[in-house]
């Protein structure tokens, strides 16, 4: 103490950490800066800028990417706790002063966001009338990455039975449901009077499919699906947008298979058909940082959950004579 003023050490800024946590996590700058949305660059000057607060380096720069020094793992296993602490505080005091509503940030792949989380919202304002909810409308990695980023509390991805993936270090998977995929047809169909189908009996069918080359984990499904059915489908038409998929079966130009979540719109012209026997379904899976302790993220996960269950009771099949 000089001069009657006391010197502290300085603390270390959470921004900093959190660029170091990406940057441990994927082994990588330039991918902690795509996850961050910051500049390469940026990246550089806060992990240098961490080294100088700390007094010594975290991290190895070398031809294989990037390696933690001894100083840097014991940095990387507080890290994550202590960004959670952070997180957990900040909430605690706001509600303590009244500040603003309780918030859960959500990112969700596009039929998630329109066919379950409306019923999911419904449902969390009935358990907390207090939270709201945002959206982001994100597919499986990018909405990891802001997950890990702190930019969103719960993200939502599909999940493949056939080759489910690993939690990333940090996250946690919390199954939500299976989603079954149904077959949509024309309503002037031959099949469109039937209450169910199997995959065996529309082998002859033009399929319309999602892209089974494709890198969602929707691909990996519907290709899986076919292998169990013992053929490869006659393909008409493969599209990513659920909706398209309705309106070519629609057309009568072949028959589609559609998860349950993305048939909550379903058009007056085409007839939802259940499938019997081996039903195929994707898994509906909400990522968390790991040790989350949120109520409301638990009270948001078990309102999809609530939402899914409605879903999945197979609907009346509609009828040419009904619209």
């Amino acid at each position: 103490m000089r001069g009657g003023c006391v010197s502290f050490p300085t603390m270390l800024d959470l921004k900093l950490l959190t660029t170091f946590r990406e940057v441990a996590v994927r082994g990588s700058f330039s991918d902690a800066a795509a996850a961050l949305d910051f500049t390469q660059p940026a990246v550089s000057q806060h992990i240098s800028r961490l080294e100088a607060i700390l007094g010594t380096r975290v991290l190895e720069r070398n031809a294989r990417g990037v390696t933690l020094t001894p100083a840097g793992e014991v940095l990387a296993r507080r890290a994550s706790e202590l960004l959670e602490a952070a997180r957990r505080t900040e909430r605690e005091v706001r509600e303590a002063a009244g500040i603003g509503r309780a918030r859960v940030r959500v990112a969700a792949f596009n039929s998630a966001a329109a066919g379950l989380l409306p019923g999911a919202t419904r449902e969390l304002r009935a358990r907390r009338p207090d939270a709201e909810l945002t959206l982001q409308v994100m597919n499986d990695a990018p909405g990891i990455d802001a997950l890990l980023a702190g930019r969103v509390d719960i993200a939502m991805f599909v999940q493949s039975p056939r080759s489910p993936a690993l939690p990333r270090p940090g996250v946690e998977h919390v199954p939500i449901f299976d989603d079954e995929l149904r077959v949509a047809v024309a309503a002037d169909h031959r099949l469109a009077t039937r209450t169910s189908v199997t995959l065996e009996e529309l082998r002859e069918e033009p399929w319309l499919i999602m892209e089974m080359d494709g890198t969602h984990g929707d691909s990996d499904v519907v290709a899986g699906a076919f292998r169990t059915a013992g053929y490869e489908p006659n393909v008409s038409f493969e599209s990513e947008d659920y909706q398209a998929l309705q309106g070519m079966a629609a057309s009568g130009i072949g028959v589609a298979l559609i998860p349950t979540v993305a048939l909550v719109s379903s058009r007056s012209d085409v007839v939802v058909l259940p499938l019997r026997g081996h039903v195929p379904a994707r898994q509906i899976v909400a990522a968390v940082r790991s040790g989350e302790d949120d109520p409301l993220v638990e009270h948001m996960i078990e309102s999809m959950r609530v939402a899914a269950r409605r879903l999945a009771v197979p609907p009346e099949p509609l009828r040419a004579s009904d619209t």
